[in-house]
C-alpha cells in the first residue's frame, strides 16, 4: 500500500505568517501521531501569485490538498484547483463567497463568515434582549460577519447600532444596557 501525500499551501512568511505557522504547526503534530503519512507544506509567502506559481507543482505531489489561510489565498486556491480539476479542503478561507465558488473542487470545514456571530446572538436573544452595537473593523471579513450578524440579530428582534472603525459610541444610548460584537482582521 502507497502512503497518502497530504499537500498544503500556508504562509509561512508575510502578513499570515502568524496563522500559516500555526497550522504548519498542527500539521506536524498530526503527522508524528501518523508517520505512515507523507506531509509537503510549502510556503505561499501570502501571496496570490506565489500560490498561483506553484499549485501545480504541489497539487502533482499530493493525493489530498489542504488550502491556505485567508479568503483571499483560498479563492486563488479554488480557482486553480478547478482548473485542475483537484479538490481542496478549505481549513482557512471563511468568506461567504468561497464556499459555493467551485463547486465539486472544494469542501469547507468552516462556518461562513455572516454565520460566525449566529450563536451569540441566539443566546443574547434568549437570555438578554439588550440592543446589540456591531463594530467593524476594517476590510472585508469585519464587514461579512458584522453584516450577518445585523441580519440574523434583525431576524430575531435585537435592535442593532452598527459603528465603523472611525465612528465612536455617541449613537449608543450608554445609560441602558447593550451588548457589544465587534469585528474584525486579526493581521
Amino acid at each position: 500500500m502507497t502512503a497518502l501525500t497530504i499537500g498544503a499551501f500556508l504562509s509561512l512568511s508575510g502578513k499570515h505568517a502568524r496563522f500559516g505557522r500555526q497550522a504548519r504547526l498542527g500539521l506536524e503534530i498530526w503527522h508524528a501521531a501518523n508517520p505512515a503519512l507523507n506531509l509537503l507544506i510549502r510556503d505561499d509567502h501570502s501571496d496570490p501569485a506565489v500560490l498561483r506559481a506553484g499549485f501545480r507543482d504541489l497539487a502533482d505531489d499530493c493525493d489530498l490538498l489542504l488550502g491556505p489561510y485567508s479568503t483571499h489565498l483560498t479563492r486563488t486556491a479554488a480557482r486553480l484547483a478547478a482548473e485542475h480539476d483537484r479538490l481542496l479542503w478549505n481549513h482557512g478561507g471563511s468568506g461567504d463567497d468561497v464556499e459555493a465558488s467551485h463547486p465539486g473542487h472544494l469542501i469547507s470545514i468552516l462556518t461562513p463568515t455572516s454565520q460566525y456571530a449566529t450563536p451569540f446572538l441566539h443566546h443574547l436573544a434568549t437570555t438578554n434582549p439588550a440592543p446589540l452595537c456591531i463594530v467593524t473593523g476594517k476590510g472585508s471579513f469585519g464587514r461579512q460577519v458584522s453584516d450577518g450578524a445585523e441580519a440574523t440579530a434583525r431576524s430575531l428582534g435585537l435592535s442593532t447600532v452598527r459603528l465603523g472603525p472611525e465612528d465612536n459610541l455617541t449613537s449608543v444610548d450608554l445609560t441602558q444596557p447593550w451588548a457589544l460584537l465587534c469585528a474584525g482582521a486579526f493581521e
